[in-house]
Protein backbone atom coordinates (compact mmCIF):
# COMPACT_ATOMS: atom_id res chain seq x y z
CA UNK A 1 0.00 0.00 0.00
CA UNK A 2 1.26 3.49 -0.86
CA UNK A 3 1.75 5.49 1.90
CA UNK A 4 -0.74 8.25 0.69
CA UNK A 5 -3.34 5.25 1.17
CA UNK A 6 -2.45 4.47 4.70
CA UNK A 7 -2.86 8.05 5.85
CA UNK A 8 -5.93 8.48 3.76
CA UNK A 9 -7.37 4.85 5.68
CA UNK A 10 -5.77 5.88 8.68
CA UNK A 11 -7.79 10.01 8.83
CA UNK A 12 -10.83 7.88 7.74
CA UNK A 13 -10.64 5.34 10.72
CA UNK A 14 -10.00 8.36 13.07
CA UNK A 15 -12.89 10.59 11.82
CA UNK A 16 -15.22 7.42 12.64
CA UNK A 17 -13.36 6.88 16.39
CA UNK A 18 -13.93 10.24 16.78
CA UNK A 19 -17.75 9.59 17.96
CA UNK A 20 -16.53 7.28 20.43
CA UNK A 21 -14.19 9.41 21.82
CA UNK A 22 -16.62 12.10 22.26
CA UNK A 23 -19.23 9.69 23.94
CA UNK A 24 -16.82 8.38 26.33
CA UNK A 25 -15.71 12.25 27.34
CA UNK A 26 -19.65 12.98 27.70
CA UNK A 27 -19.01 16.78 27.19
CA UNK A 28 -16.48 16.77 30.10
CA UNK A 29 -13.93 18.29 28.16
CA UNK A 30 -16.38 21.33 27.16
CA UNK A 31 -17.55 21.80 30.63
CA UNK A 32 -13.91 21.37 32.06
CA UNK A 33 -12.78 24.39 29.70
CA UNK A 34 -14.84 26.97 30.92
CA UNK A 35 -12.69 27.04 33.82
CA UNK A 36 -9.40 28.82 33.30
CA UNK A 37 -7.57 26.36 35.62
CA UNK A 38 -8.46 23.11 34.26
CA UNK A 39 -6.13 21.47 32.75
CA UNK A 40 -6.50 17.16 31.12
CA UNK A 41 -2.65 16.84 32.28
CA UNK A 42 -3.26 16.27 35.76
CA UNK A 43 -3.66 12.15 36.38
CA UNK A 44 -0.72 10.53 38.81
CA UNK A 45 1.34 9.85 35.60
CA UNK A 46 1.11 13.25 34.65
CA UNK A 47 3.14 14.45 37.50
CA UNK A 48 6.65 12.90 35.61
CA UNK A 49 6.12 15.34 32.41
CA UNK A 50 5.10 18.33 34.94
CA UNK A 51 8.11 18.50 36.43
CA UNK A 52 9.58 18.87 32.97
CA UNK A 53 7.45 21.49 31.90
CA UNK A 54 8.43 23.58 34.61
CA UNK A 55 11.73 24.00 33.65
CA UNK A 56 10.39 25.65 30.39
CA UNK A 57 9.44 29.10 30.35
CA UNK A 58 6.53 29.68 27.73
CA UNK A 59 5.63 33.37 28.48
CA UNK A 60 5.77 34.76 25.16
CA UNK A 61 6.34 31.44 23.78
CA UNK A 62 4.64 30.14 20.69
CA UNK A 63 4.11 26.04 20.98
CA UNK A 64 2.38 23.39 19.05
CA UNK A 65 1.11 19.63 19.90
CA UNK A 66 1.79 17.23 16.38
CA UNK A 67 -0.74 15.44 16.30
CA UNK A 68 -2.98 17.00 18.32
CA UNK A 69 -5.81 14.62 18.52
CA UNK A 70 -9.03 16.96 20.22
CA UNK A 71 -6.93 19.49 21.03
CA UNK A 72 -6.96 18.81 24.71
CA UNK A 73 -3.37 18.66 25.52
CA UNK A 74 -2.35 21.74 23.44
CA UNK A 75 -4.79 24.24 25.14
CA UNK A 76 -4.04 22.60 28.68
CA UNK A 77 -0.31 23.45 28.03
CA UNK A 78 -1.34 27.09 26.86
CA UNK A 79 -2.38 27.74 29.98
CA UNK A 80 1.11 27.92 30.98
CA UNK A 81 1.73 30.84 29.33
CA UNK A 82 2.17 30.86 25.95
CA UNK A 83 0.78 33.03 23.74
CA UNK A 84 -0.35 31.49 20.52
CA UNK A 85 -0.37 27.83 19.91
CA UNK A 86 -1.13 25.79 16.26
CA UNK A 87 -2.17 22.09 16.79
CA UNK A 88 -2.05 19.87 13.55
CA UNK A 89 -4.28 16.32 13.09
CA UNK A 90 -5.14 14.20 10.37
CA UNK A 91 -8.52 13.63 11.51
CA UNK A 92 -11.27 16.49 10.25
CA UNK A 93 -13.53 15.26 13.09
CA UNK A 94 -11.07 15.80 15.77
CA UNK A 95 -9.80 19.32 14.83
CA UNK A 96 -13.75 20.14 14.88
CA UNK A 97 -13.93 19.53 18.08
CA UNK A 98 -10.68 21.01 18.61
CA UNK A 99 -12.01 24.52 17.14
CA UNK A 100 -14.92 24.18 19.30
CA UNK A 101 -12.85 23.59 22.49
CA UNK A 102 -10.44 26.54 21.71
CA UNK A 103 -13.78 28.46 21.52
CA UNK A 104 -14.58 27.71 25.08
CA UNK A 105 -11.21 28.34 26.56
CA UNK A 106 -10.56 31.32 25.00
CA UNK A 107 -7.02 30.13 23.80
CA UNK A 108 -5.25 31.87 21.01
CA UNK A 109 -5.02 28.40 19.69
CA UNK A 110 -5.08 27.77 15.66
CA UNK A 111 -5.99 24.04 14.52
CA UNK A 112 -4.58 22.76 10.61
CA UNK A 113 -6.31 19.60 9.37
CA UNK A 114 -3.05 17.85 8.05
CA UNK A 115 -0.83 14.52 7.28
CA UNK A 116 1.58 15.88 9.69
CA UNK A 117 4.27 15.16 7.22
CA UNK A 118 2.95 17.95 4.49
CA UNK A 119 2.73 20.89 7.49
CA UNK A 120 3.17 23.72 5.18
CA UNK A 121 6.25 25.73 4.80
CA UNK A 122 4.61 28.70 6.75
CA UNK A 123 5.61 27.05 9.97
CA UNK A 124 9.01 26.49 9.24
CA UNK A 125 11.28 27.67 11.99
CA UNK A 126 7.97 28.53 13.98
CA UNK A 127 7.73 27.23 17.00
CA UNK A 128 9.53 27.27 20.51
CA UNK A 129 8.30 24.36 21.77
CA UNK A 130 6.57 21.49 20.31
CA UNK A 131 4.64 18.38 22.69
CA UNK A 132 4.51 14.41 20.79
CA UNK A 133 2.52 12.34 23.52
CA UNK A 134 0.93 8.86 23.69
CA UNK A 135 0.30 6.92 20.61
CA UNK A 136 1.87 9.23 18.16
CA UNK A 137 4.46 7.96 16.35
CA UNK A 138 3.14 4.52 15.56
CA UNK A 139 1.15 6.12 12.99
CA UNK A 140 4.55 7.22 10.75
CA UNK A 141 5.94 4.42 9.24
CA UNK A 142 9.10 6.63 8.81
CA UNK A 143 10.30 8.00 11.93
CA UNK A 144 13.15 9.75 10.07
CA UNK A 145 10.40 12.05 7.82
CA UNK A 146 8.39 12.34 10.95
CA UNK A 147 11.26 13.85 12.54
CA UNK A 148 12.66 16.17 9.89
CA UNK A 149 9.18 17.76 9.69
CA UNK A 150 9.84 18.35 13.67
CA UNK A 151 12.94 19.57 13.28
CA UNK A 152 11.92 22.04 10.61
CA UNK A 153 9.54 23.32 12.80
CA UNK A 154 11.33 24.10 15.65
CA UNK A 155 13.39 27.70 15.82
CA UNK A 156 16.84 27.32 17.12
CA UNK A 157 17.25 25.93 20.34
CA UNK A 158 13.24 25.27 20.31
CA UNK A 159 12.68 22.16 22.83
CA UNK A 160 10.60 19.13 22.72
CA UNK A 161 9.06 16.72 24.90
CA UNK A 162 8.02 13.49 24.06
CA UNK A 163 5.79 11.18 26.76
CA UNK A 164 4.57 8.26 24.65
CA UNK A 165 4.07 4.78 25.29
CA UNK A 166 7.41 2.19 25.15
CA UNK A 167 8.25 0.10 22.38
CA UNK A 168 7.54 -2.94 24.91
CA UNK A 169 3.68 -2.41 25.35
CA UNK A 170 3.13 -2.96 21.89
CA UNK A 171 4.18 -6.23 22.14
CA UNK A 172 0.91 -6.94 23.32
CA UNK A 173 -1.36 -5.14 21.25
CA UNK A 174 -2.16 -7.92 18.54
CA UNK A 175 -4.30 -9.72 21.75
CA UNK A 176 -1.78 -11.10 23.36
CA UNK A 177 -3.21 -12.43 27.22
CA UNK A 178 -0.62 -12.67 30.09
CA UNK A 179 -2.87 -15.52 31.90
CA UNK A 180 -3.20 -17.35 28.55
CA UNK A 181 0.25 -16.78 27.68
CA UNK A 182 -0.36 -16.95 24.16
CA UNK A 183 3.01 -16.28 22.94
CA UNK A 184 1.68 -16.65 19.26
CA UNK A 185 0.08 -13.55 19.14
CA UNK A 186 2.86 -11.21 20.73
CA UNK A 187 3.51 -8.64 18.10
CA UNK A 188 7.48 -8.80 16.78
CA UNK A 189 9.86 -5.98 18.29
CA UNK A 190 12.07 -6.71 14.67
CA UNK A 191 9.04 -6.48 12.32
CA UNK A 192 8.06 -2.90 11.72
CA UNK A 193 4.40 -4.01 10.21
CA UNK A 194 2.14 -2.67 9.93
CA UNK A 195 -0.16 -4.16 12.18
CA UNK A 196 -4.13 -3.04 12.45
CA UNK A 197 -6.90 -2.84 15.30
CA UNK A 198 -9.51 -4.30 13.55
CA UNK A 199 -12.04 -3.06 16.66
CA UNK A 200 -12.09 -0.09 16.21
CA UNK A 201 -9.78 2.94 17.92
CA UNK A 202 -11.98 4.06 21.20
CA UNK A 203 -9.41 3.61 23.87
CA UNK A 204 -10.89 5.76 26.42
CA UNK A 205 -14.72 4.38 26.52
CA UNK A 206 -13.07 0.55 25.11
CA UNK A 207 -16.29 0.17 22.91
CA UNK A 208 -15.46 -2.53 19.87
CA UNK A 209 -16.92 -1.45 16.67
CA UNK A 210 -16.86 -2.42 12.67
CA UNK A 211 -13.76 -0.10 12.49
CA UNK A 212 -12.43 1.58 9.30
CA UNK A 213 -9.02 -0.59 8.39
CA UNK A 214 -6.40 1.49 9.74
CA UNK A 215 -2.75 0.59 9.83
CA UNK A 216 0.29 1.29 12.71
CA UNK A 217 4.02 0.30 13.12
CA UNK A 218 5.79 -0.97 15.61
CA UNK A 219 9.16 1.20 16.14
CA UNK A 220 12.11 0.23 18.21
CA UNK A 221 13.38 2.67 20.73
CA UNK A 222 16.48 2.60 18.81
CA UNK A 223 14.70 3.93 15.98
CA UNK A 224 12.99 6.63 18.19
CA UNK A 225 16.35 8.07 19.19
CA UNK A 226 18.23 7.99 15.60
CA UNK A 227 15.77 9.64 14.00
CA UNK A 228 15.81 12.34 16.60
CA UNK A 229 19.39 12.53 16.75
CA UNK A 230 20.00 12.52 12.81
CA UNK A 231 17.39 15.68 12.57
CA UNK A 232 19.68 17.86 14.68
CA UNK A 233 17.77 17.48 17.70
CA UNK A 234 19.83 16.86 20.97
CA UNK A 235 18.21 14.80 23.78
CA UNK A 236 18.73 16.33 27.22
CA UNK A 237 17.22 13.61 29.18
CA UNK A 238 15.45 10.17 28.46
CA UNK A 239 13.42 7.77 31.08
CA UNK A 240 11.54 4.63 30.84
CA UNK A 241 8.37 4.04 33.55
CA UNK A 242 6.57 0.89 34.79
CA UNK A 243 3.22 3.11 33.87
CA UNK A 244 0.52 2.47 31.09
CA UNK A 245 -0.16 5.97 29.53
CA UNK A 246 -3.29 3.68 28.42
CA UNK A 247 -4.32 2.19 31.63
CA UNK A 248 -3.56 -0.48 33.97
CA UNK A 249 -1.41 -3.10 33.04
CA UNK A 250 -2.35 -6.76 34.70
CA UNK A 251 -1.80 -6.97 38.04
CA UNK A 252 0.79 -9.92 37.06
CA UNK A 253 3.19 -7.77 35.25
CA UNK A 254 2.57 -3.79 36.76
CA UNK A 255 5.62 -2.51 37.67
CA UNK A 256 7.92 -4.96 35.79
CA UNK A 257 8.38 -3.73 32.40
CA UNK A 258 8.73 -0.05 30.61
CA UNK A 259 5.40 0.81 29.26
CA UNK A 260 6.27 4.77 28.63
CA UNK A 261 8.76 6.91 28.53
CA UNK A 262 9.75 10.68 28.37
CA UNK A 263 12.03 12.22 26.24
CA UNK A 264 13.27 15.83 26.81
CA UNK A 265 15.22 17.40 23.92
CA UNK A 266 16.19 20.36 22.15
CA UNK A 267 17.26 21.47 18.46
CA UNK A 268 20.57 22.66 18.37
Amino acid sequence: MKDKDLFESNRAAWNQAAVYHQRAFNHSLHIGFRDPEFTTLKKQRDSVVNEQLKKIDFSGKTISHIPCNNGRELLSLMRLGAKEGVGFDISDAAILEAEELAGIAKANVKFVRTNALEIDETYNAYFDFIYISQGSLQWFPDLNAYFSVISRLLKKDGRIIIFEIHPFKYFFENGFNFREQNFNKLTSYFEAGPNHYPKGLDYFGNVEYEAEECFWFMHQMSDVITAILHNGIEIESFEEYPFDLDGSPDPMVEGKFPFSYLIAAKKN
